[in-house]
């Protein structure tokens, strides 16, 4: 039997309240039952859970029916787990004497709960999930956010039979994926002779064939019919995403999930995410501070942007092997660092999480660019679930709340962008962009001196216009979508920002509460501590309770395991492959895990058994496995122009004769696809040490960009004439 969704009513009881909470019940349920079918549905008519109504008089009450007794944010009630929707009338009644013989009617917007409005304490804890406030007829109006609130009549929701469409219409503004809705009626009711691309037409390239019909069996017919063409204009199409089409409702609707001004789907992965954004917002010769261990599609947008990078100054971690967080104090001076106006940053970017897990306070960092006039763009790739679940919130020390998730209406970064595919529903390569609301009001607003720079730059009229801002990010993405984008992805990405709205406080609940008991079982069979099994942020750190107190903060979702030393980590590898367990990634003494929305318990049991066979191997590494001049590798800055030494012509040479030479290419271990070498970086010595190391452990086909012959191992430079000629930077 399918477990019942929740809605939670916060209301006034009444003398008939049993009746009426009884027939506003069913007659959600009923509504979102026949809504699910029509918008989940492939083929035969499956089942759906049922909405069960919860009533609560109080705020307060609602906190404690949402939230365990302990009150730790992240530890949801059942009720909570399963909450889909939120119903709230727009006055309640309350005690004045405390001796419920005089009572008197309260606003919704006179509500308050852990010293905060009612509105904004849905926006810490459970921003995605839809709000319906139910107003009665004399009641005075009340002001609500533009988004993620809805007003209806108490009596429509008290009358379901006379308003059932008014009711199924609005579940379907709350859940209904567009696109994918839009597309799959498309391929079943109206697509008929294909004269059009892709080649396959719809399969039958597939299913005809004498050799090829396993496939398509294997494949599902579906995924073929949905595998269309712009052509089929009625569906949209990503270079149009003004035209109002079931593609661009279904990004409207992900915006809205998200929290964000506007939210664009992306096909070819967040890398192109990347390049895209930062050639909006970079022009020629602009500095940026960036992240020095980013993705290399950060490298490659700085490089095609023609910015001057200043890379912050890198952590690393000897003895495991893992590049750390940034701290605070160093990006301060970064920020704040005195220099010629024209040199002035205009960007800061930042990759939170790490690639292990390390979250950092972004609002913190959201103020030291404000404060400086600097953009804050965040690469989210690898947490795009922060928006969707309380545990990703921190009460800071003057009781203020704030959430992790780079993009939100609270404090924050002026942009992300997060790769869907890497731990939500989203086909591979799906990505999205997300600005910020804060963005917008930054660009929109005279009041920060600071950012004139930036009201220029989009201006309309001679203000700062959001329009324009837009108009030049769709103008770049129509440089980098393919004008054949993957229909179905664009499918995926729509319903995963769904599934998250619907089911997401669930899904990431149990994942916490799986991790927690593995971890706990694991050091159990190793006899240790927790923190000598699992890499945390002490670990990774050093000194986890300052980084903590910084606001820093580890996700569990990345799990990794650390061996006592290389060799065992190895076997602990073999025997992974041995068992058909694939990791995400590792170091010689680290095996990093994902958990995410697809990760099954079952999946914890399978992993523990391997950990049981290998239990002595587990633990903290006896020694370091790097040498602590690894980290001189990266901790320097261009000497040239990184875009110029890119586009030179350049020459091959071996790769233990490059030190001293400008570089004009990347080498990049992969993964986590952190680069070693960048166009315009002086070679030293450690940076081919470093990746002379990687090949002597994992071969050249972890080093991306090698140019490999034979046994020789050749990396292009500026030829010496080209040194000459390009403008140095230092």
């Amino acid at each position: 039997m399918m477990t019942p969704l929740t809605v939670i009513y916060l209301h006034t009881p009444t003398p008939n309240d049993k009746q009426i909470l009884q027939t506003m019940e069913y007659g959600l349920s009923d509504a979102f039952r026949n809504v699910c079918r029509e918008m989940f549905s492939v083929g035969e008519r499956l089942d759906y859970p049922t909405l069960r109504l919860v009533a609560v008089d109080s705020p307060s009450a609602m906190d404690s029916l949402l939230f365990h007794v302990d009150n730790e944010r992240h530890f949801l009630s059942d009720y909570a787990k399963s909450c889909c929707l939120f119903l709230l009338d727009d006055e309640l009644r309350r005690n004045v004497d405390g001796k419920n013989s005089k009572t008197e009617s309260v606003s919704l917007d006179e509500l308050r709960q852990d010293g905060l409005s009612i509105q904004h304490w849905f926006r810490v804890y459970f921003p995605a999930i839809p709000k319906v406030v139910l107003t009665r007829p004399g009641h005075k109006r009340i002001s609500l956010p533009a988004r993620r609130w809805v007003q209806k009549e108490f009596e429509v929701l008290t009358n379901p039979e006379i308003y059932r469409e008014r009711i199924e219409h609005m579940f379907k503004s709350f859940w209904m994926p567009r696109f994918w809705a839009a597309l799959h009626q498309y391929a079943m009711e109206r697509a008929g002779t294909n004269w059009h691309t892709p080649g396959h037409n719809g399969g039958n390239a597939f299913e005809r064939s004498p050799f090829l019909h396993g496939f398509h069996d294997a494949f599902e017919p579906l995924i073929s019919r949905t595998d269309l063409s712009v052509s089929v204009e009625s569906l949209g199409d990503l270079s149009t995403p003004e035209a109002h089409t079931p593609l661009s409702e279904a990004q409207r609707v992900s915006s809205e999930i998200f929290g964000t001004a506007q939210t664009r789907f992306v096909t070819n992965g967040t890398s192109t995410s990347n390049k895209a954004m930062l050639m909006t917002l970079l022009r020629p010769g602009e500095t940026v501070l960036l992240d020095r261990n980013c993705h290399k599609s950060v490298h490659h947008a700085v490089v095609m942007s023609g910015a001057v990078p200043r890379y912050l100054p890198a952590r690393f971690n000897t003895r495991l092997g893992i590049w750390g967080p940034i701290a605070l104090k160093d990006l301060q001076k970064e920020i704040t660092r005195p220099c010629d106006p024209a040199q002035k940053p205009k960007l800061l970017i930042i990759t939170t999480c790490t690639y292990e897990g390390v979250l950092y306070p972004v609002w913190e960092i959201g103020k030291m660019c404000e404060r400086e006039g600097i953009l804050f763009y965040a690469d989210e790739a690898w947490a795009p679930y922060l928006n969707f679940h309380p545990y990703y919130t921190i009460a800071l020390p003057d009781n203020q709340q704030v959430r992790y998730n780079a993009v939100n209406d609270l404090s924050g970064a002026h942009f992300a962008v997060q790769s869907t595919h890497k731990a939500l529903s989203a086909f591979s390569q799906a990505s999205m962009i997300h600005v910020s609301l804060l963005f917008k009001k930054l660009l929109e607003d005279d009041g920060n001196p600071k950012f004139r720079w930036l009201r220029k730059r989009f201006s309309l009229h001679g203000h700062g216009s959001y329009e324009k801002f837009s108009h030049d990010l769709h103008e770049v993405l129509r440089y980098w979508h393919s004008t054949s984008p993957h229909y179905p992805t664009l499918a995926t990405l729509d319903i995963a920002g769904v599934q998250m709205r619907l089911e997401g406080l669930k899904l990431i609940e149990e994942r916490l509460h799986w991790v927690a008991a593995f971890k706990k079982r694991v050091a159990e069979i190793c006899e240790l501590p927790q923190e000598e099994c699992f890499v945390d942020l002490d670990a990774i750190t050093g000194d986890g309770k300052k980084w903590e107190a910084q606001g820093y903060l580890h996700d569990p979702l990345k799990m990794t395991l650390s061996f006592k030393n290389e060799h065992l980590c190895d076997k602990f590898e073999k025997l992974l492959l041995k068992n058909h367990i694939q990791w995400e990634k590792s170091t010689p003494v680290t095996i990093l895990f994902l958990v995410t929305v697809g990760t099954v318990e079952e999946h914890f049991e399978y992993l523990f058994r391997t950990c049981l066979q290998m239990k002595d191997a587990i633990g903290r590494p006896e020694t370091d496995i790097f040498d602590p001049h690894i980290v001189d590798a990266v901790n320097c800055q261009a000497a040239v122009l990184p875009r110029d030494a890119a586009l030179c012509d350049g020459e091959l040479i071996p790769l233990e004769e490059t030190e001293g030479r400008i570089c004009s290419q990347l080498l990049v271990p992969y993964p986590p696809g952190i680069p070693v070498f960048i166009p315009g970086l002086a070679i030293s010595r450690p940076m081919i040490d470093l990746i002379r190391n990687v090949i002597d452990k994992e071969g050249t086909g972890a080093i991306h960009g090698l140019f490999v012959r034979g046994k020789k191992i050749y990396v292009e430079v500026l030829n010496r004439d080209e040194e000459h000629r390009v403008q140095w930077l230092i």
